[in-house]
């Protein structure tokens, strides 16, 4: 790969209404990386203030994950990195340290490790901690059989794609509004392509959902999932489906008892809301 500084880098961040320290933090901290970018900005809430950045405004009833990403496709660049509007860049490194993963020529996709924020809940940092590990890993079709679905595990809130190959392949899947970005790796990978989780690059990011965003939120992956089962049926080649989130679950509650006890009523009750909500989805 071609580590000169005039390959062309554009971040994509699509917004709806971000507080004030979206562009005092997150912003400031993407233009002051160690290797530089273009920003694009694409809005679909209130007018936002101008600044050292592109601006496209869409309509809020237009967004859609994945539609609203390809946007980027009018763009030539090198690579594209999407962030979300609530994911904050830890050091000035974080560009630097996705676009390494591309030395390696079959890695089409590289994201980062997530840190919770201070106000995160234990459920939460269990979460952050155990989907991004302090170590890295290149994923491949061989991590099915070990890995099943969390082979095709990535993320839009901070993600960099190889440029020719992400406009070769049009892009996310027109439509999709929930895992786009894991309908992307799955496709990557079975093609024999790359995934890289890089636990150098790291941003802050986490949620504070109530249980009407559990709810919702997992609705949504169920139906992503009952439109797109050949990614199910990919795995269950390998490994039977439903262990994985099985033992995630109970690993939480194991967790809990060693790190916040008072917090297990709660989060048996938000585990049992994602079961109903992905299952009453198919």
């Amino acid at each position: 790969m071609d580590d000169g500084d005039n390959m062309k880098i554009l971040v994509v961040i699509p917004i709806l209404n971000p507080p004030s320290w979206f562009f005092t933090d997150v912003i400031s901290r993407l233009l002051s990386q160690s290797r530089k970018s273009d920003i694009l900005l694409i809005n679909s809430g209130e007018n936002i203030p101008s600044g050292d950045y592109e601006v496209i405004n869409i309509s809020k009833k237009d967004f859609n994950h994945a539609n609203t990403r390809n946007i980027a496709l009018q763009y030539d660049a090198d690579f594209y990195l999407f962030i979300t509007q609530d994911a904050t860049p830890i050091t000035n490194k974080l560009i630097e340290k996705l676009l390494k993963n591309f030395e390696n020529s079959e890695v089409a996709v590289a994201y980062a490790r997530q840190v919770p924020y201070a106000d995160a809940d234990a459920s939460e940092i269990f979460t952050r901690e155990t989907n991004y590990p302090n170590v890295s890993k290149i994923k491949s079709k061989d991590d099915l059989k070990t890995l099943g679905i969390k082979t095709f595990f990535s993320s839009d809130s901070c993600a960099m794609y190889r440029g020719d190959y992400f406009r070769a392949v049009n892009g996310f899947t027109k439509d999709l509004n929930s895992n786009e970005d894991m309908e992307f790796a799955a496709r990557t990978i079975l093609v024999g392509r790359k995934v890289s989780y890089c636990a150098e690059a790291k941003v802050f990011h986490s949620h504070n959902f109530s249980l009407i965003q559990i709810w919702k939120r997992y609705r949504e992956i169920g139906i992503f999932f009952r439109e797109n089962r050949w990614i199910l049926e990919e795995v269950s080649k390998y490994i039977h489906v439903e262990s994985i989130g099985s033992k995630q679950a109970l690993q939480e509650l194991l967790y809990l008892v060693k790190k916040a006890p008072l917090s297990i009523p709660y989060s048996i009750i938000v585990l049992i809301i994602k079961y109903v909500a992905y299952k009453s989805s198919f």
